[in-house]
Parts: C-alpha cells; structure tokens; sequence
C-alpha cells in the first residue's frame, strides 16, 4: 500500500524501504490505476553467475485456447469446454515426438483434440499414426455446463457425459475430412471399448473356473454380449484390439480366428461343424489354428469332450499340437 508516496509496509519486521533500497535493480514499480504495484524481476541464477528468465520459443498465435475455443464451436456448434487444447498445438508436439508409424495414448481425451489432430496429421503426411484415447463416462453439470448438457441429451441423444463430447468430436472430424479431402483413402475410423469391473481372483479356464462366481446370466446373452466376450478373451491372448478377427465358415457355423487362435462362441455346434473343421486344418494352407477355445456355455458336455478328444487325437496333415481350450 502507498500513502502521499511514502511506503508504509513492513516485510518480515523490515521496512520496505530498506528492502527496496538493498535490491531496487530486482523491482518493478508499475502505475496502475489504485496506485502503484511492486514485482520482483524473475532472474534465476546459474551458480554465482545471475541469468535472464527464459522465455518459451514454443509459441504461435494459433496455440492460444482461444483457438481451442473456436474449434470445438465449429465442430460441434458449441462452447462445451473451458480452454480446450487448441489443434495446432497438439499437431505441433505430435509432428515433434512421435513418429508416422506410431501409436499415440491420451489419459484425458476432452474435447478430442488429441484424435482430430491423428487425422489432420496423417492427411498431411499420408502417415499411419493411431491413438487410444481414455475418457470416462463424466456426468456433465447441467448447472455448470447447461450448454453442453442440452447438446448431449437433446441432440445426440445420449445421456450428457463428456465420453459423448468425445466421441462426436472424432466423428465429425472425420466425417469433415472425408468430404474436405476426397482423394484421401486413409483410416478415418475408430473402436470404442468400455473396460468392465471384474473380480481380481475370476479365471475363467474351465480347470480353475469356480461356478459359484458368475459374471453374467448365460441365458440372456445378446450377439453385442457376445462380441464383448470375444474382444476380452482376444485381448487376454495377446491380440491388439486394432486386429480383426477373420471369419471361418464351418459348414454353416461362424467361428473366429486370428492369431493362431480360432474361437467358437455359438450354439449349435454340432459333428458336421467338426467335420468341417478338421477337414479345413488339413487343406487350407493359412489356416493353422494352436489352439481352439470354447465358450462353454453354448455346448453341451458331450459335445465339449467330443471336440476336446477328435482335436487333441487328429493326426492332422500339418502335424500341428492343437490344444483345446475351455473358458466360461
């Protein structure tokens, strides 16, 4: 505080006019409107040897939030977040850490950014870069956040998290790429994966699988619930959730193989599917499944021994051990 320009503050039982006088050539004194203001310069030191504050070289005036800002209002037709990342930015430290090949993780996706500028990146480059993105299922505020949480529920019709913000961003950045840029023939595309809670002492390898624990009621199993299962058992295998599984007809029966691995999820497997099965092991030359596994709760037991023992017992032209496994 000032009064008839004599300073009248104390520092740690020091007036501030000693303290003003030891170090003036350390202070800023700038007028303002209530009076003045007092700073202290910013100069770190380098042992005895006083340096300059360094400044970032790293700007531009497209890495302002309110770039961000503007972005999101002309994706989605909305201000939904506060000082999201602006695009150039992330494009910038992307195109300086990250290779055309790589794969990039982003804990806290927001607004999607991180995704929209994979895109803008690869269509610069023609590269091949892809992300995972995590964002959790957070309720929006519809006091805080009325406008996004209208966009949401009212427009997209889903229940107003940020996930959905997520989601739509890549969408339409995508979508707006592909009408932009015809000629491009790039992947525009990406999976969602909801992670599911599950007991840490659950196996679900028939040797160790306890049947008191139950994830869920087999009965009433959807083809989506299906596909979840699928994608946990792939991932457990060592298969990236990026790989598609191919498709194998047997004789009617769809099963799933990927990896040396072939999946029978279905009901009605029957002896003319195993026919069908041991007879494609032997004659197509890139089919070469290690191991079979099956989702035991669409066969019956006599239909799981059977497998289990024409599998293990098969002297196959290919000479390969298959093992034959049974999950819940």
């Amino acid at each position: 505080m000032v009064k008839n320009n004599s300073i009248t503050r104390t520092i740690s039982n020091q007036p501030l006019t000693s303290k003003l006088s030891s170090g003036i050539e350390e202070i800023i004194i700038t007028k303002t409107k209530n009076g003045i203001s007092l700073n202290k310069k910013q100069r770190p030191s380098i042992g005895d040897m006083p340096s300059k504050k360094p400044k970032t070289i790293f700007y531009k005036p497209e890495y302002s939030s309110g770039n961000g800002t503007a972005q999101v209002v002309d994706i989605l037709g909305g201000k939904f977040f506060s000082n999201p990342k602006p695009l150039k930015l992330i494009s910038d430290f992307l195109e300086i850490g990250i290779n055309e090949n790589d794969i990039l993780l982003d804990f806290f996706a927001g607004s999607g950014t991180t995704g929209d500028a994979i895109y803008q990146l690869n269509v610069k480059d023609d590269g091949k870069r892809k992300f995972i993105l995590i964002q959790l299922p957070e309720p929006i505020d519809t006091k805080k956040n009325k406008a996004a949480y209208d966009f949401v529920k009212e427009e997209l019709k889903a229940e107003p998290t940020i996930f959905e913000i997520t989601k739509e961003r890549l969408k339409r950045a995508a979508a707006k790429i592909a009408k932009d840029k015809k000629d491009y023939k790039g992947d525009l595309g990406f999976k969602i994966f909801e992670t599911t809670p599950i007991w840490e002492d659950y196996n679900f390898e028939a040797e160790l699988f306890d049947k008191s624990q139950t994830l869920f009621d087999e009965n009433k199993l959807t083809e989506e619930d299906i596909k979840a299962i699928l994608t946990t058992w792939k991932t457990y295998d060592g298969i990236f959730l990026t790989q598609d599984l191919e498709n194998i007809d047997l004789n009617g029966y769809t099963s799933y193989y990927g990896n040396g691995k072939l999946y029978l999820m279905d009901k009605g497997f029957t002896t003319e599917h195993l026919k069908a099965l041991l007879e494609k092991i032997d004659s197509d030359k890139k089919f070469n499944p290690t191991s079979i596994v099956a989702f035991g709760y669409h066969f019956e037991s006599k239909n799981l021994r059977e497998l289990s023992e024409n599998v293990k017992s098969y002297g196959n032209k290919k000479h390969i051990d298959i093992d034959f496994i049974t999950r819940y």
